[in-house]
């Protein structure tokens, strides 16, 4: 089969997939209570606290320790590993002191019978902090001898950055939403099932539906399926093995040609220069007026290595060859933007909606389809009437 030919099939899978997609949304079948209320992301407010909650065999959820043993077995630990009688009622948002360079801070999720412990650092979007995993695994190796598991739970099963380690190397189990959480949801879901818990049953659904719309993996399993056939039949997968060899490259053009040309074209419309940075590292692109001396309108990323967590704000050139104290009195946030005014952002940030905020193979629609670069055109529109309506200095 052709180039062009496979492309056309795996098109037509996505169209199908999409026009369900649409139709569950008309139908209200895309109802989820956790986005409504605006909890999507809430590390301590959601996540933790639901996944303490399920791992509590005395929580809620009439469920005993069924869940918690589903979740040890996931560990590779023994089912008897804790003493349900003994687990303490203190198992989530744990204060253990105060943070120096080796103790101290707050453990998302531990489950804890005075001889064991289960302790979770739970990670969506926060960044990591210095020595973070260091302090937990010191509070673990203090206080429960007998043995202790730490995990590191992310999207995606990443590890901690070296700055959580300070130094050391001890032992982390890495966790993923994407995979072992959602297995694990399934199990509870048929537990909830099986113990005849309607209600439970029914939340578990709504939250593994959202972690599947977090790690862009909520398209239907069985078009997910034919499309994984489709790319994987003789004919076709020596093809997509070459497109995949490029797959950073085809992304990082996808982004120049369907966002950063558009704003490229939106700069030039109302009479200012721009400029892109593309390379490994931090980047994004960028957009000011002549008179602007230092600063312009930004769309950053930190992580450029995978276009996460991208944001948007009134940022600096470079460091500009200008003392603190000046700095300091352009601070002024903009109504625009959510975040308050730093150093480098002497006007407010904020990031991006997020269904778009990471610019992965997961929304390749909303990229081409322009969604993006539409949003973006209109943040900039509103950061530029603000600057002309408060006649604010952009030295």
């Amino acid at each position: 089969m052709k180039v062009d030919s496979l492309l056309k099939d795996i098109y037509a899978l996505c169209e199908e997939a999409e026009d369900v997609r649409r139709k569950k949304e008309a139908n209200g079948d895309s109802f989820n209570v956790f986005n409504i209320i605006g909890l999507k992301t809430e590390e301590v407010r959601l996540h933790s606290a639901l996944i303490a909650e399920l791992l509590n065999p005395h929580g809620s959820h009439g469920l005993s320790n069924s869940c918690l043993k589903s979740f040890l077995k996931m560990l590779d630990l023994p089912s008897d590993y804790f003493d349900s009688t003994k687990i303490s009622k203190d198992y989530k948002e744990r204060y253990i002191g105060p943070v120096t360079k080796s103790e101290g801070g707050r453990i998302d999720i531990i489950i804890e019978d005075g001889n064991h412990a289960l302790i979770i650092e739970n990670k969506i979007y926060a960044e990591d902090q210095e020595n973070q995993m260091l302090r937990y695994y010191n509070y673990a190796r203090k206080r429960f001898p007998k043995g202790y598991k730490l995990v590191y739970l992310t999207l995606d099963g990443c590890e901690p950055d070296e700055c959580s380690f300070g130094g050391k190397d001890f032992e982390i189990d890495y966790l993923s939403y994407k995979n072992e959480i959602v297995d694990w949801l399934n199990e509870c879901i048929d537990i909830a099932i099986r113990k005849k818990k309607s209600l439970i049953k029914n939340v578990l659904i709504q939250y593994q539906d959202l972690i599947k719309q977090l790690t862009n993996t909520d398209m239907d399993t069985k078009y997910s399926k034919q499309l994984l056939n489709t790319m994987l039949a003789p004919e076709n997968a020596i093809a997509v093995g070459e497109m995949l060899s490029i797959q950073s490259d085809w992304l990082s053009e996808i982004i120049r040609l369907y966002i950063f040309e558009p704003l490229k074209i939106f700069a030039i419309e109302n009479g200012m220069s721009s400029d892109v940075d593309m390379d490994y590292g931090e980047g994004g692109f960028w957009m000011y007026k002549k008179e602007w001396k230092y600063y312009g309108l930004y769309v950053w990323t930190d992580r450029k290595n995978d276009w996460c967590n991208m944001y948007v704000g009134v940022s600096n050139f470079d460091t500009p060859k200008r003392n603190e104290k000046i700095l300091k009195r352009d601070f002024q946030k903009m109504d625009c933007l959510e975040n308050v005014p730093c150093d480098e952002w002497p006007y407010g940030w904020e990031y991006l909606p997020e269904d778009i905020r990471n610019w992965d193979y997961g929304i390749t629609r909303e990229i081409v389809e322009g969604k993006v670069a539409g949003y973006l055109k209109e943040k900039f529109n509103e950061m530029l009437q603000e600057i002309e309506e408060k006649n604010l200095e952009m030295p």
